[in-house]
């Protein structure tokens, strides 16, 4: 409703209006997309429930990879984000924000055959931080464990999210997790990840440098949050949870 205008919107709100009207009951992945929906469509008079994603992730020791790295490897500590390259995900704002971090790069992981991340090279090459910001491109799975395990903490200053998994595949290597407050982001994150407000750039990181202080002050507490908290979310729980909904359409047919 926020990214889409004209025909193409039109057309994708006729569709959605014809699948409420024809639904039984309606699953909604968090609160934030239950209160969006509510926002914009009438509902009707049906069931609603509220199921989480799974975190595939959480089976992630169980994996076999091989000992390759990622071709691309910042030699100082560094940030890591991953992502759809469009505007939404916002990932300029952590560009802007490193600009204060000197001793700490940025790893930016997502398909690069967008506008928005011809926009990102160029701020990269305009603020002359090609050495300290690497937009790696789309990964394998590998690659993107290896940047959770190895990163300082994981960022996502993402505007809008119905769900937002990769905070979760974060979570479960115990990293510190730094976050918009908006859209689903805070009620995923839980009360243990570090809130941007706004994204004025020295604040931003402020936020992390006070962020990342808290978390090396007790880091073991917080691990076991983070790690604890990504377990909760498992397909086998959400599964569970479909069953249920589908009996209860089935018992009423």
């Amino acid at each position: 409703m926020e990214e889409d205008t004209g025909e193409k919107l039109d057309f994708r709100i006729k569709q959605f209006k014809e699948k409420l009207n024809r639904s039984n009951a309606i699953v909604y992945i968090s609160e934030f997309a239950k209160k969006s929906t509510h926002a914009h469509f009438n509902i009707p008079d049906i069931p609603e429930y509220i199921i989480y994603n799974g975190n595939t992730l959480n089976n992630s020791k169980s994996i076999n990879f091989d000992k390759s790295k990622p071709k691309i490897l910042p030699r100082r500590p560094f940030l890591f984000t991953i992502g759809q390259m469009v505007e939404k995900k916002n990932f300029h704002t952590l560009i802007n924000m490193i600009d204060f971090l000197p001793e700490i790069d940025l790893v930016i992981a997502g398909d690069t055959r967008t506008k928005y991340a011809e926009n990102l090279n160029q701020l990269i090459q305009k603020k002359g931080l090609k050495q300290k910001v690497h937009v790696v491109g789309r990964i394998n799975d590998q690659d993107k464990i290896y940047y959770y395990k190895n990163c300082m903490a994981f960022t996502f200053p993402s505007l809008r999210e119905g769900f937002g998994l990769p905070v979760l595949e974060a979570m479960s290597f115990g990293k510190p997790t730094f976050l918009a407050n908006k859209s689903s982001l805070p009620e995923i994150g839980g009360e243990y990840s570090f809130y941007w407000d706004h994204f004025e750039p020295r604040y931003m990181s402020n936020v992390f440098r006070n962020g990342m202080t808290k978390f090396n002050s007790n880091k073991d507490f917080y691990i076991n949050k983070y790690t604890k908290h990504s377990q909760k979310f498992t397909w086998e729980n959400a599964a569970k949870q479909y069953i249920k909904v589908y009996k209860s359409i089935l018992e009423k047919a």
